[in-house]
């Protein structure tokens, strides 16, 4: 009883004077973390995949463009705050309470929490387009850029996930069904991560889109198609 108080005790302290900064506000400070040194901070992560997730809405579904673009933009903005400082397993959930405190519109705010979808094999997809196309974008953008600067799973080695980040792409995709060029959706991401590549475009497009496309194999044959269809 004395360490669950005194734990409730923390968050409450934390929630308290994370409300004192909008999570607006919080997003310029995501210019000071460095989300992988090759590729720059998690505001210029958030830059790229918002464009991405603008281009996805914009074609897919042209009325959420606005909200899919502020989704995206406050994202992340709950990184920073105290509450995911102490308790990081509340990323997204704090972002969206904090953008429900500030007045942002349900959707947005659920979007933020659902863009981390699904965090598990099997897990929970996101509910709403908004949620869905914020994550599809953020995810090709973290196996795009990982791939780009060298990061490649090998084994059982895979630092940032991106295995589960391909297998909640497809997922996604096939849930909603989305009409999506993953060769297209790939180009476009590294279109934006042009000046963070060290390997060359051609190379690591056609390694991203083989990456994705064994995950697809592997799922379809886990839901018992044959192997060469």
């Amino acid at each position: 009883e004395r360490v669950l108080r005194a734990r409730l005790s923390d968050a409450r302290f934390f929630f308290e004077e994370d409300k004192k900064v909008s999570l607006e506000e919080r997003v310029e400070d995501l210019k000071g973390v460095v989300y992988q040194a090759k590729l720059g901070t998690s505001y210029e992560k958030m830059v790229r995949f918002r464009k991405l997730a603008e281009g996805l809405a914009s074609r897919l579904c042209p009325s959420l463009v606005d909200k899919v673009s502020r989704a995206a933009y406050l994202s992340k903005a709950d990184l920073v705050s105290g509450m995911v400082g102490e308790f990081p397993e509340l990323q997204g959930i704090m972002g969206r309470e904090y953008a429900l405190l500030a007045g942002e519109e349900a959707d947005v705010a659920r979007a933020i929490h659902e863009h981390y979808l699904p965090t598990q094999a099997g897990g929970e997809l996101p509910s709403t387009d908004i949620g869905a196309l914020v994550s599809l974008a953020d995810k090709v953008d973290t196996i795009c850029g990982c791939f780009g600067v060298g990061l490649i799973p090998t084994g059982t080695a895979d630092p940032y996930a991106l295995r589960r980040s391909a297998i909640g792409v497809l997922n996604i995709i096939l849930e909603r069904g989305y009409r999506i060029s993953i060769p297209e959706l790939v180009a476009q991401s590294l279109a934006l991560l042009e000046v963070k590549l060290t390997r060359p475009r051609g190379a690591v497009e056609a390694d991203v889109v083989e990456f994705i496309r064994l995950r697809l194999a592997n799922m379809l044959t886990g839901r018992g198609f044959a192997t060469d269809l």
